[in-house]
């Protein structure tokens, strides 16, 4: 192992960007860039810097193999994923759970209690999205840059025997909700009210979404290179940026926006209409047209490689 591989096994074991070593040693990116492909070499007195930065010696950094120990850095990564993943998409769950429940209070008269239970399934999820997302951004924070934690087949194993049952599984609760209130519409069938039917069905839309959207994060935790190519894009667009980064990182916070926005819209419109008007239970599709928006937008804003 060379003086290259070294220095990047080394910033990357400790969360470090590329940038931020930069800043330390008070050079470019593009010279630590140079250094990590061996297209350069410090100069003494950064070598040193080195050296006092990552805790070892000049023959450890020049001619060494330095091996760094994975575990705690995996662990930290899986705490966080895994929580975030059950965290947004129990929100998620909530919401949409919370909206069930108004249409099947309101069959057996109970309006008030079901919007009550509604808006207290609404206070839980953005708590679970504030708590979450903050733990996430602490954790994204401290760790800029990660290395490979994960093994080519870890990452196969869980996109094609994983990943693909959830989605599965998600798309068939939504067909069998459509099929009860397809049903429950029928003439001949009177032990399926369409009220408890359409409460059934978002029930099961609600543990539809809850998977997707689990496993979107779990599969996002496994792809590591795309977490550090997104904390590259955080980190703001710099003059030395080259042309394609600078497009991509305009994608990515304009997909944010319009994404951010349309979700933000779809919630302001469902509580307004069922609130002024008191119409709650067709007002839900906005959440799914909403999302289906999003998708939209990313699929149109994504660049290829």
């Amino acid at each position: 192992m060379n003086f290259s591989e070294n220095l990047q096994t080394l910033r990357k074991s400790r969360g470090i960007s590329q940038e931020q070593l930069a800043e330390r040693l008070d050079v470019s990116r593009q010279a630590v860039s140079k250094w990590e492909t061996d297209g350069g070499y410090p100069e003494m007195d950064k070598l040193i810097q080195l050296c006092d930065i990552f805790g070892v010696t000049m023959d450890e950094l020049i001619k060494g193999q330095i091996e760094i120990d994975k575990t705690d850095v995996r662990l930290k990564h899986e705490k966080n994923f895994n929580g975030l993943a059950k965290g947004i998409a129990t929100g998620v769950f909530l919401i949409i759970f919370g909206v069930a429940m108004t249409t099947l209070f309101a069959y057996f008269g109970l309006d008030e209690v079901g919007t009550a239970i509604m808006f207290i399934f609404i206070a839980a999820a953005i708590a679970l999205f504030v708590v979450f997302g903050m733990r996430n951004e602490s954790y994204t924070r401290a760790n800029p840059v990660l290395p490979e934690i994960y093994t080519p087949e870890e990452c196969e194993r869980y996109n094609t025997r994983v990943f693909p049952y959830f989605i599965a599984g998600g798309i068939a609760l939504i067909f069998l909700g459509i099929l009860l209130t397809t049903v429950s519409g029928m003439s001949y069938i009177s032990w399926l009210p369409s009220e408890i039917a359409t409460s059934i069905m978002l029930a099961l839309i609600a543990a539809a979404v809850w998977m997707f959207i689990y496993a979107g994060i779990m599969r996002s935790k496994y792809d590591v290179k795309d977490y550090n190519r997104e904390r590259d894009f955080e980190q703001g667009i710099k003059e030395s940026d080259p042309p394609e980064v600078v497009r991509e990182k305009k994608l990515a916070r304009l997909r944010g926006i319009i994404c951010g926005t349309v979700m933000l819209t779809a919630t302001a419109v469902f509580l307004f209409i069922g609130m002024v008007f008191d119409i709650w239970e067709p007002t839900y599709v906005v959440f799914p047209i909403g999302g289906i928006i999003c998708c939209i937008v990313v699929m149109l804003t994504k660049t290829k490689g």
